[in-house]
């Protein structure tokens, strides 16, 4: 620790320095939790500051890992990232999940909305629907005024004289605007719900393409829970929130207008009373949504987390059940759904909190409207049919009111959501495409590392200052312990994630200039993880290649030592190969990615990488497969990375790794002859089986 620094308790502005060393300083931040555009803003700001050399801002943990030069004057990290949190707010970078601003509502819905005429149709039966709605109530009120006295003056003025006439009149307009209203009821929902399955269809399109565009690191931070529940829930709530808001809105909106101004011609003094309610409806919104807004955002958070456990947990189903966890697992979800409803009532008792003061302030605005509008009766200020008008119109009033409730609600949640949506959309990856186009036909397959230094945290390096060669058509070997870097290597190259200092050239170029799609469209890679998409053989095999013809497939599945799979299953190359490839076993699992993989280097891939690639197989088929990949990948580049040594041993170059370095180089002869890290290996998985399995685990 640094002298005379200790680690400080968090204080109101939830900045608590959580360790400190010379040059390096580690704390946790809450404005960053949950916010990766807020963790980049402030590690861009920081790395302004003369002095600072490094930030890694973590949105997942909440903490910032600071390296500075020590010898640098006047240099106070707390005070930096306090200074930079400040301007962030100030330029309203940092958008606080807890803030009620409906701009990004309605950016969000502008987004996802189609274009502005398919607005048309639904905007006008809802303003067909709801006038019929309001000239049906405005029926009976007349139908009782004439029955009770004058009545209407338009109706005499049409020759409607007799009592009887006008009210038969009235009474067929009304049976027939009930069958217009019946007409055009369903009409005006289903338009609505188009429109709002359109916006939803348009906001998921538009997320999953952002999703798909970011790098590594953003998967990272979010995890496929929580990016589950935003294509998913939340875009299910911007759903609602359309089809059920655009209605309300024009309903409310005409019985407001017509009702208020009905209110004010029959007496502006009634019509003024009415709206003294209106300043603590509107004081009650101010006061409870904020509050109200928290407990959604909270209720959010437990939904995020809720959903990333049971990813986790169906993901990793077979070690559940291995492990005969099911009662643990089945606990440890119900706990968070436990949570997760206690945060969603939370968020509705504050709503219903709001809905019943609502409910107070409007009747209260009723009874005394009622007992004013009585005292201008008795005193003949206003006749008994205006009286009535008076006393028919206000529960509409008060029951759009009541609607105007169910509106600040979705919006609550739509507005929560939109904040969620909104943050993935605005980020932007880490890792762009450069402007160089190296099309993978032309590509040699050289590569050269030239003092490559990562670390996935900059304060843990994975990987120290590796430099290396891989020349057009020869075969390089990577081995080492678990966790020395061997795969690390393979995901630079890839550019998943971009060096801390060094570089990596493809055929002479830094790779950071060249165009993602060529640079990866040069590579064909076979992970340890071998990943297989729901759907057929055929179509994990082609995945990536479409154009390919049969015999194409029909040749990258025999050089994969996969012909017999499809001869024994039913369907053959259609066969369906389940979730993940759950169907067939690790080893098949791992000819049909080696079949995929040689189908891309028939298709113009100059290098490639097996990572792991043969490790469920048995010794027969990986030297059958390592015969065909000699022929097959014929004047390219090839990467193994593998612990079983006899897989790699007529490697043209062997890396042996350890701890992020390179510490032997050389053929499997020259390496033997060392005595050193490799040959330990090499004995000890030919002559040990048990030293074997201890390397494979270590």
């Amino acid at each position: 620790m640094l002298p005379g620094r200790v680690v400080s308790p968090e204080d109101s502005s939830g900045i608590r320095l959580l360790s400190a060393t010379r040059g390096r300083e580690r704390w946790e931040v809450k404005a960053i939790g949950r916010k990766p555009n807020v963790a980049r803003e402030l590690e861009k700001a920081l790395l302004q500051y003369p002095g600072v050399l490094q930030v890694n801002a973590n949105p997942v943990s909440g903490r910032a890992l600071v390296l500075y030069a020590p010898q640098t004057v006047g240099l106070h990290v707390e005070s930096l990232i306090r200074e930079s949190l400040a301007d962030l707010s100030k330029r309203n970078l940092a958008r606080n999940s807890n803030s009620t601003n409906g701009s990004s509502l309605s950016r969000i819905i502008n987004l996802s909305l189609p274009e502005r005429k398919v607005l048309v149709a639904p905007g006008l039966l809802s303003i067909v629907g709801h006038a019929v709605g309001v000239i049906l109530g405005l029926c009976f009120v007349g139908i009782f005024n004439t029955a009770s006295g004058k009545g209407s003056g338009f109706l005499r003025a049409l020759g409607l004289v007799s009592k009887g006439s006008r009210i038969f009149f009235m009474t067929s307009v009304s049976l027939l605007l009930i069958g217009v209203e019946l007409l055009t009821r369903n009409r005006r929902k289903k338009a609505w719900r188009r429109l709002a399955l359109d916006a939803q269809h348009n906001l998921r399109t538009e997320l999953v393409s952002k999703i798909q565009e970011q790098d590594m690191a953003f998967f990272d931070n979010h995890g496929a829970g929580n990016l589950i529940k935003l294509v998913t829930e939340d875009t299910a709530r911007i759903k609602d929130f359309v089809e059920r808001a655009g209605d309300e809105i024009v309903e409310l909106g005409m019985i407001i207008i017509v009702y208020g101004s009905l209110l004010a011609i029959t007496s502006p003094g009634l019509a003024l009373i009415t709206l003294l309610t209106l300043p603590f409806i509107l004081l009650s919104a101010r006061l409870f949504g904020k509050k109200a807004a928290e407990r959604y955002s909270a209720a959010a958070a437990a939904s995020s987390d809720f959903t990333q456990m049971l990813e986790n947990n169906l993901t990793g189903i077979a070690d559940v059940k291995s492990f005969t966890a099911e009662q643990r697992e089945v606990r440890r979800l119900s706990e968070a759904d436990v949570q997760l409803a206690d945060t969603a009532l939370a968020a509705v008792s504050v709503s219903a909190i709001q809905a019943q003061l609502n409910f107070a302030f409007t009747n209260t605005g009723f009874f005394l409207t009622a007992a004013y509008g009585g005292y201008l009766a008795t005193k003949g200020k206003i006749t008994k049919g205006q009286y009535f008008l008076v006393a028919a119109l206000f529960p509409g009033l008060v029951s759009a009111l009541k609607d105007l409730d169910q509106v600040t609600g979705l919006y609550h949640g739509a507005a929560n959501s939109a904040e969620q949506l909104a943050e993935v959309l605005d980020s932007r990856p880490a890792i762009q495409s450069g402007p160089l186009l190296s099309f993978a036909g032309s590509t040699r397959g050289e590569v050269a590392l030239e003092g490559v230094s990562f670390g996935y945290d900059p304060s843990v390096q994975v990987l120290n200052n590796i430099s290396l060669e891989l020349k057009q058509g020869e075969t390089l070997g990577i081995v080492g312990p678990t966790g020395s870097g061997k795969s690390t290597l393979l995901k630079l190259l890839l550019r998943f994630y971009d060096v801390n200092s060094g570089r990596i050239l493809l055929d002479g170029h830094d790779i950071r200039q060249l165009s993602l799609r060529h640079l990866r469209g040069a590579l064909s890679i076979v992970s340890q993880d071998a990943h297989l998409f729901q759907g057929t053989i055929r179509e994990n095999v082609v995945y990536g290649q479409e154009h390919a013809s049969e015999e194409q497939v029909l040749e990258a599945l025999r050089d994969a030592e996969a012909l017999s799979l499809i001869e024994t299953l039913p369907g053959g190359l259609d066969a369906e190969v389940g979730e993940r490839g759950n169907r067939l076993s690790g080893g098949e699992r791992q000819r049909v990615a080696i079949a995929r993989a040689l189908l891309k280097l028939f298709s113009g891939a100059a290098i490639l990488a097996l990572d792991e690639a043969t490790s469920q197989l048995d010794n027969e088929t990986e030297a059958g497969i390592k015969r065909s990949l000699r022929k097959a990948a014929l004047g390219k580049s090839i990467i193994i990375i593998a612990h079983r040594l006899s897989t790699i041993r007529s490697a043209d170059r062997i890396l042996v790794l350890e701890r992020g370095s390179i510490i032997e180089e050389g053929t499997h002869e020259t390496l033997l002859a060392g005595k050193g890290l490799y040959a330990s290996l090499w004995q000890l998985q030919n002559e040990d089986p048990l030293g074997k399995l201890e390397v494979r685990i270590s």
